[in-house]
């Protein structure tokens, strides 16, 4: 029994010679106080600014302009293309398969989609 005693002795002067040194500090006041408590935590209050975000009306405006404008730059005149192989009819005169260009309409449709 006496060693046990001595252990336990031996264990509760080890511990209590280390607690203070496993203690957290006091926070200190101020800035120092702040920095402190951010690096323990693991984040840093100083932050670059951030850039200045865009503002969603302005980049849907910037938007519908562009489309406005590839809209204006495309010919008012029907345009058709080709749209595979020419097809023989029944007569045996072959008939070219064309489609009408459909991207100004498409632009027009987006314009409204987005911007009315």
């Amino acid at each position: 029994m006496p060693i046990s005693t001595r252990c336990l002795a031996t264990g509760l002067l080890a511990l209590a010679w280390a607690s203070p040194a496993l203690a957290q500090p006091a926070p200190a006041d101020g800035a120092a106080g702040a920095i402190s408590e951010a690096v323990q935590g693991g984040a840093s209050p100083y932050r670059p600014p951030s850039a200045a975000s865009p503002d969603p009306d302005d980049a849907a405006r910037a938007k519908c302009e562009a489309l406005k404008e590839q809209y204006n730059a495309t010919s008012k005149k029907r345009s058709y293309q080709s749209s595979g192989p020419a097809t023989q009819n029944a007569q045996g005169r072959t008939i070219p398969k064309i489609e009408r260009d459909k991207t100004r309409k498409q632009l027009q449709q987006a314009y409204r989609d987005n911007c009315t």
